[in-house]
């Protein structure tokens, strides 16, 4: 039997773990997944236990029984099955990694709605390498790895490295006794001037070489580059074929004789009531980049809808992937990829693939010094940039802290503006009119509000951009997105229940300058603060983001019912908003018979997140779909 790129290991939940329930429901399943690349080529050679991919190496049959299990869990269920994938980032560990799952999946199993679904759970870990001040079971020392980067020079590298070393040291040791007064040297020569500034020069040609090389030695011990070639050529290949595995099976356990026969059956069986598996994704830091990756190699090219000639204009493209599933939804935190990914420019290779996403959200802050210093710098050497503003990563942006009054005829922004009395920051959903509850439906709209923090201040997209053809320029795929901008988030967690700040401070501010910023590595590296990932930590993010991937936004919405404080929101919004205003706002424009219910749940999110700091920008598509009732529509995207 082949070989598998992958380990498949089913992840059980113990009594302790299940609280409340005796045993997990049989509905809700869950899965680790782990790419068995190595961390390192030299699988032999090394004796180095963190030089393997995968410790736990299942068999080829035990991995091709539990793609069958999985395959015929799928078809087995009456109700709508959904597969769930959540990758991790840059520098994560296996065991941290395989812990994190486990907390995903208690949650899922333990939230009132989320728990009523049909899911199919899995962790995704490709093969990244783990660093840490000190090293334990899962990670390497930081002086480890740079001991294995001094080791493992190129033979022109450590040359100029041995070079450098004796040069600088021979040249400054001369320098110090020519200029010591009392050894008298300098006064035995005919020409000391000359001399010593041809020993200043020696020095400091050697010392630049050494500090070129000891710049190549310390961005290896990053092991950012190492992780990034391995999500590359490890990691998105492997998360394919185990998609494509679990595809073939369930064609494979589909009635049938012949496979011809087996396919059509499947494909008869999709109906309205009996849709497609929904396949979507949790995306952290690098995982973003695997994820995207993935989509542009399961998409159909020669998909119809999707070719755009002279002729014809480029429409909507299928959700469809392979025969049996359709992509659903994309929720990306902290995205370790560029903004080029929402810019409307030739230069975006990711816009294929989040057209094919049925709802895009994305959690970022502006405080992500991963992102903002370490990825960046990194970036810089190979990303095809000339101003460092196109450099900025997606992890890092911000909405806008001002409301758009807009004209919901003409679609077109008239003029931002800033209320005199309001606070520095306001927060919640940015785009929403505070008039009806409305939203700006331009899909341009996101280019005004969406913006990086470059120089000390916001930075639209809009000023981002370039000269490009104009009809690139009018694909507005940054709409596509639901930002949600964390910067001053402040909740309890589950391991403290006063209110603080999670990501950042949350000093309130519209831009942090640099010594914010500089502070906050202090926080992450010496008091725990997770600049990087703390979504996934504060009760309200950790809550959006679940109910977000696993439910999508309207479910997500009708969810917020059942808070304690709902009806309390509710009655404060009609003081400020009378629901008749809210019913000749819809009038006209939806076919949806709860638009008027979901359009104050909007407002009740809007406000959940104002209490919280943080900023929304909705997708114009989202109030469009989910809050009117109309058809999808992504010709302007």
């Amino acid at each position: 039997m082949r070989d598998y790129p992958f380990d498949i290991e089913k992840i059980e939940l113990d009594k302790d773990e299940l609280k409340n329930q005796e045993s997990a429901p049989s509905h809700i399943v869950s899965y680790l997944v782990s790419s068995n690349a190595p961390i390192s080529v030299e699988t032999n050679s090394s004796g180095d236990k963190y030089a393997q991919g995968s410790e736990d190496k299942s068999t080829p049959k035990e991995t091709y029984e539990i793609i069958q299990e999985i395959a015929q869990f799928l078809i087995a269920q009456p109700k709508e099955t959904e597969i769930v994938i959540h990758i991790h980032g840059y520098n994560t560990g296996k065991n941290d990694f395989k812990k994190w799952t486990k907390e995903i999946y208690k949650y899922i199993l333990q939230d009132k709605f989320i728990s009523k679904k049909t899911i199919v759970f899995i962790g995704y870990r490709w093969p990244s390498e783990s660093i840490a001040l000190n090293a334990d079971e899962d990670s390497q020392s930081f002086i480890a790895i740079f001991l294995k980067a001094v080791k493992s020079l190129p033979i022109f590298f450590r040359t100029i490295l041995d070079s450098s070393i004796r040069g600088t040291i021979a040249s400054f040791t001369l320098l110090l006794i020519f200029l010591i007064p009392f050894m008298g040297t300098a006064l035995l020569l005919n020409n000391p001037n000359f001399l010593v500034s041809l020993l200043v020069f020696l020095t400091a040609f050697f010392t630049f070489f050494l500090g070129f090389v000891a710049s190549a030695i310390l961005l290896r011990s990053t092991i950012y580059f190492r992780d990034s070639y391995r999500a590359v050529n490890y990691g998105v290949p492997d998360l394919v074929e185990l998609i494509r595995q679990l595809d073939n099976a369930i064609v494979e356990q589909s009635p049938g004789v012949t496979r011809e026969q087996k396919k059509e059956n499947l494909s008869n069986s999709f109906s309205p009531s009996n849709s497609r598996i929904k396949l979507s994704f949790i995306g952290h830091s690098m995982g973003a980049f695997v994820t995207t990756n993935v989509i542009r190699i399961l998409s159909d090219v020669f998909d119809e809808n999707s070719i755009q000639t002279q002729q014809t204009p480029e429409i909507q493209p299928s959700l469809a992937i392979g025969n049996a599933f359709s992509l659903g939804r994309l929720v990306l935190a902290s995205p370790d990829i560029p903004i080029e990914t929402i810019m409307p420019e030739r230069s975006n290779f990711l816009r294929s693939s989040i057209r094919r996403f049925e709802e895009s959200y994305l959690f970022s802050n502006q405080g992500d010094f991963y992102l903002r210093v370490a990825s960046t710098a990194a970036n810089y050497l190979s990303f095809p940039a000339d101003t460092y503003d196109r450099g900025f990563r997606l992890g890092n942006v911000v909405v806008d802290d001002y409301n758009e009054i807009f004209d919901k005829t003409t679609l077109n922004v008239k003029f931002p503006h800033q209320d005199a009395d309001a606070p520095k920051v306001t927060f919640g959903i940015a785009n929403q009119n505070p008039h009806d509850g409305s939203i700006n439906q331009n899909p341009n709209s996101a280019m005004k509000s969406i913006c990086i923090v470059s120089d000390n201040k916001c930075k639209p997209l809009q000023e981002l951009r370039s000269k490009n053809s104009p009809t690139t320029q009018k694909l507005a795929v940054a709409g596509l997105f639901t930002y949600f901008d964390c910067t001053n988030y402040r909740d309890t967690t589950n391991n403290n229940s006063n209110v603080k700040p999670i990501l950042t401070r949350a000093l309130n501010k519209e831009v942090l300058g640099f010594w914010d910023n500089f502070f906050l590595i202090f926080d992450n590296f010496f008091f725990g603060r997770n600049v990087h990932g703390g979504y996934f930590d504060g009760k309200l993010s950790q809550k959006m983001l679940y109910r977000l991937a696993f439910l999508g936004f309207k479910s997500m919405l009708i969810s917020l019912e059942d808070e304690h404080d709902c009806q309390e929101l509710v009655n404060k919004l009609e003081t400020q908003i009378s629901p008749k205003t809210i019913q000749e706002s819809l009038k006209s424009e939806t076919t949806e018979p709860d638009a008027e219910k979901l359009t104050k749940l909007l407002t009740v999110l809007s406000q959940k997140c104002n209490h919280a700091g943080i900023k929304v920008f909705l997708a114009p598509e989202r109030y469009q779909v989910d809050i009117l009732g109309k058809e999808c529509d992504r010709s302007n995207y």
